[in-house]
């Protein structure tokens, strides 16, 4: 059994192809296929089952590949223990983010990221909140940039911003007239909303602090911009986080601070708690906070809202 078998296994039950597996793992299908065979050999049992049109792991397979995931992870520790200790900032970075944030904070920093690293290899994903820690706690993902607390006891994280929610009203909606808002003043109808499984959705509903109303369309988006030309196209208001409008948030009158404490949601670095590239935390935070306002930094006023 050798740590690239456990590799081509995990790459298998990642991508259910053994095509794609093997792109993934850059070596040639009958290459993987045969070390993944010669492993089943040595363990006495069959890890995938291949009748299907996608294959699945078998029930000992699932937890052979649990473990495996362990065993890739603490050998990678290795290398990072040597890494920490020198303060390199080397190797990958798996770096999950979800998509209310994704396009309006990742292109901030990652050029400064890949010029001052040009050792380090960036792959990024937007993924769901759940989907993130999912990845984070079976060591698919390094980082993760999303909105917190999470209240895990196997995740750590670092808080960021408070980002603050803004209102993007229409320009014949009764919230185009007001000069501030309270949520209090947030009608029932005429709100867009994400679609479930965001927690931008989930926040905004804790925030009105009650259900919707069904307008006479229901559209439910995956995109914050697509919120926005609705609101400007069609009628009703829309809630959005400051880093999506940042600029045009000082010269939109249809733009709606809340008054203080504002609501904000908190953006946080999260990791495993077994995570210990330290100097890669430290430089990943330093540049991103050098690429936003200083107003939008954690710990400066407002109320946070959760989406858990």
């Amino acid at each position: 059994m050798t740590l690239q078998q456990l590799g081509y296994l995990v790459a298998l039950d990642t991508h259910r192809q053994f095509g794609l597996a093997a792109e993934k793992s850059c070596v040639s299908q009958p290459a993987l296929s045969v070390q993944v065979q010669k492993l089943e050999e040595e363990l006495g049992v069959l890890l995938f089952d291949r009748t299907q049109r996608r294959i699945e792991p078998t029930a000992v397979g699932a937890q052979v590949i649990a473990q495996a995931r362990r065993v890739l992870r603490e050998a990678q520790q290795l290398r990072e223990v040597v890494q920490a200790a020198k303060g390199e900032v080397v190797g990958e970075l798996r770096l999950g983010v979800i998509s209310t944030l994704a396009p309006y904070l990742v292109p901030r920093f990652l050029v400064g990221l890949t010029t001052a690293y040009p050792q380090l290899r960036v792959h990024i994903e937007e993924l769901r909140s759940e989907e993130i820690m999912r990845r984070l706690k079976d060591y698919r993902l390094d980082v993760g940039l999303l909105v917190t607390p999470l209240d895990d006891p196997l995740l750590h994280e670092l808080p960021l911003l408070d980002e603050p929610f803004l209102v993007l009203a229409s320009e014949n909606h009764m919230l185009a007239a007001l000069d501030a808002i309270r949520p209090a003043d947030l009608p029932s109808a005429g709100l867009w909303l994400m679609q479930e499984g965001h927690c931008f959705r989930n926040q905004v509903l804790n925030l009105c602090g009650r259900s919707t109303a069904p307008g006479a369309v229901a559209y439910e988006s995956g995109s914050i911009e697509t919120l926005k030309e609705l609101v400007r196209h069609q009628d009703g208001y829309t809630l959005v986080p400051e880093l999506a409008v940042l600029d045009e948030v000082d010269t939109n009158p249809l733009l709606k601070r809340f008054v203080a404490p504002a609501p904000v949601r908190e953006v946080s670095l999260v990791v495993h708690h077994s995570f210990v590239r330290t100097a890669l935390l430290t430089a990943l935070r330093e540049l991103i906070l050098a690429s936003v306002p200083e107003r939008l930094r954690a710990g400066k006023a407002g109320e946070k809202v959760r989406w858990r």
